[in-house]
């Protein structure tokens, strides 16, 4: 669906350069003020601003940001931003709040420290895991940086900065390669998916409708006089700040609208609960979202609760671990790999001339508006690739892992962005033991060396959260910039600046923050349970040797089916009402948080475009921009309560 504000500004978005020396200062404070947000929120234990793909770290920036250049432009400052800067200042901030905390920050640091400080003489890493682990990737601990990093150092000692350059130099070259395969994949995809099949991207809908100009009727600047918009902030606001009161006065009844206030719910045994929270984020997204992928969505998390019982009871499963969980785990695994690889098939036709343009020049295919030419994006996904290899087998991954590792890591890039960009909601993952060890359950650790299974460990750094690393801020940056007047090495300047930005600010402020009040006493910010988790992993793999995984690959290959068939009756029949995109996101925790939103949004849609259709729907957009904008400064407010009157004992009040 394109909406009128996209149709009303296009003429005027190629008229001035976005990519203006303005927009890139003020993408530059956006980012620094974004992390220093979302670690402010994070160690107040206040709330957890960073795990949705537009996090509420950034969003409240964005929306202060927006409200701010309304003023200036209204007295015609030369301060004020246009719209196409806008866009890429937001685009800046979705790459660089990407790093902290659940993004790279918490799971980076404590890989390098833990190997040679967590080893104890019961857990045998010693003996099992320290000779396959190269020296230029972890901290060796023989002047005792990693101790230091955990317990913390002495007033007035300095920190130990040395020890952390060269395997922080490392990563940070491993971290490059891929930002920039992901940014010449989500090239080659753009045209595709933004012109061709025309996804909607609904996050970005809603950041481009708040950054459209004061002459548009559907901006922000005629919204804030918009009586929907109004109520829409009063009610998302007070779905905060009637919580607030409870900090205070625990016996006032408090909404189920916060995390703090909010419960799980099991309504069948053997199923997965669900947590009972009106989440206003994820309605107020969900809004935007297609009808068709939020009643996948809920569909399938009740079709695999109902299969995961039966599982149970039965013993399917058993044999996996976590039983009829893990199975499901696995299915939708397998669901999300073929919905990339039907989705690259279905793109066929653009991929062949992308090559053609890449390796003959082809002078029919335009790659003008691209940020790369077809020919650099090509040949630099090629480079990238095998630098990205060289780095994985110098790190001990034989040949055999290497290439199945990398293949389904170029698979949750592409997936998750696709998702993102297809389905509309804040949150998406996959299941991280699905994805990091899917090369150790088809070969069997009986077939790997040690080395192969070690680097395993260390790689929980990058695909902890397994949100697409940096694929899905990439591509929707891709989308806030498509049709804007840009030159190419300014735009790649401004990315360039703002994965710097991200990477060096968010890992050093961990790496400081850990000396100086001890990683052990940060909780979530420095992830010590996962890292020794993975480590572990290993060791059992080492120790007892296992033959592949045919269980797994059998509930793999069952969701593999399914979404073949779906798509098959989707093609076939135009009245089949339900996608595969859905069945591909039940391995992850997050389904369980979103299920009653998600079914909210999808009802409320559902019956607006049945009664009152695209009109009505139009008319609601400001009431679910405003509720979004309310909340957002209210959870700030609750921020600021929780750092000054609870100082580390925080109450949530805002996570998924």
């Amino acid at each position: 669906m394109i909406s009128k504000a996209n149709l009303s500004v296009e003429p005027v978005r190629l008229v001035r350069e976005a990519v203006t020396p303005k927009a890139i200062v003020v993408g530059i404070v956006v980012v620094l003020l974004s992390e220093a947000y979302i670690t402010w929120g994070m160690l107040h234990n206040a709330a957890r601003l960073n795990k949705s793909y537009l996090p509420m770290g950034l969003f409240f920036v964005y929306v202060v940001l927006v409200l701010a250049n309304i003023a200036f432009d209204r007295a015609k400052s030369r301060w004020a931003l246009s719209q196409a800067e806008l866009r890429v200042v937001l685009g800046m901030g979705l790459i660089g709040a990407f790093f902290p905390f659940f993004g790279l920050a918490s799971y980076l640091p404590t890989v390098i420290a833990a190997p040679f400080y967590l080893d104890t003489p019961e857990n045998g890493w010693r003996e099992l895991l320290h000779e396959h682990i190269p020296r230029w990737i972890v901290l060796h601990n023989e002047d005792g940086a990693a101790t230091l990093f955990y317990e913390g150092l002495a007033p007035h000692q300095p920190i130990p900065w040395g020890a952390w350059a060269v395997p922080i130099f490392w990563w940070g070259t491993l971290i490059c390669a891929i930002g920039w395969v992901t940014l010449c994949m989500m090239v080659i995809l753009r045209k595709q998916w933004v012109e061709n099949e025309r996804l909607e991207y609904p996050l970005m809908n809603v950041s481009m409708k708040m950054a459209a100009g004061a002459d548009d009727p559907e901006g922000m600047a005629h919204m804030l006089r918009q009586r929907g918009f109004q109520i829409g902030c009063f009610l998302g606001a007070l779905a905060v700040l009637w919580n607030i009161v409870s900090f205070f006065y625990p016996l006032v009844p408090r909404m189920p609208t916060t995390p703090n206030a909010a419960n799980w719910f099991r309504w069948l045994e053997g199923a997965p609960t669900f947590w009972v929270q009106i989440s206003i984020y994820i309605i107020g997204f969900a809004y935007f979202a297609r009808v068709e992928a939020l009643f996948s969505f809920w569909v399938f998390f009740f079709l695999t609760g109902i299969e995961m019982s039966v599982f149970d009871r039965l013993g399917v499963g058993s044999s996996v671990g976590q039983g009829g969980l893990e199975a499901i785990r696995a299915q939708s695994f397998g669901a999300f790999v073929m919905i990339v690889l039907v989705g690259l098939w279905m793109s066929r036709g653009h991929l062949k001339a992308v090559f053609r343009k890449a390796l003959r020049g082809d002078p029919e295919v335009d790659d003008s508006k691209e940020v790369l030419s077809y020919r650099t994006a090509v040949i630099g996904m090629a480079v990238g690739l095998l630098y990205m290899g060289g780095w994985l087998h110098l790190s001990g991954m034989e040949l055999k892992v290497l290439v199945l590792y990398m293949f389904f890591a170029l698979i949750a890039y592409v997936g998750l962005s696709r998702i993102v960009a297809e389905m509309g909601l804040p949150y998406a993952n996959i299941s991280d033991t699905a994805l990091n060890y899917a090369p150790i359950y088809i070969f069997g650790s009986r077939d790997i060396a040690a080395p192969s299974m070690v680097s395993q460990g260390f790689l929980f750094a990058l695909f902890a959260t397994t949100r697409g690393f940096l694929g899905p801020p990439i591509a929707q940056t891709l989308k806030l910039t498509s049709g804007l007047k840009f030159r190419r090495n300014r735009l790649i300047g401004a990315i360039v600046i703002a994965v710097a930005l991200g990477f060096f600010g968010s890992i050093g402020h961990t790496i400081h923050t850990s000396y100086r009040h001890g990683g052990y006493n940060l909780g979530g910010l420095t992830r010590v349970i996962g890292a020794r988790n993975h480590y572990q992993r290993a060791v059992t793999w080492i120790r007892n040797i296992q033959p592949p995984d045919w269980d797994r690959l059998t509930f793999a290959g069952s969701g593999m089916v399914i979404v073949v068939v779906l798509t098959f009756l989707r093609y076939h029949f135009i009245w089949w009402p339900l996608p595969a995109v859905g069945l591909a996101l039940q391995g992850m925790y997050m389904a369980r948080r979103l299920a009653l939103p998600v079914f909210m949004a999808w009802a409320y849609k559902s019956l607006i475009l049945k009664f009152g259709g695209v009109a009505m729907y139009r008319r609601g957009q400001p009431f679910f921009i405003g509720l979004m904008v309310g909340y957002a400064f209210a959870v700030f407010l609750s921020t600021l309560i929780d750092s000054l009157f609870f100082y580390g004992q925080g109450h949530i009040v805002h996570d998924f």
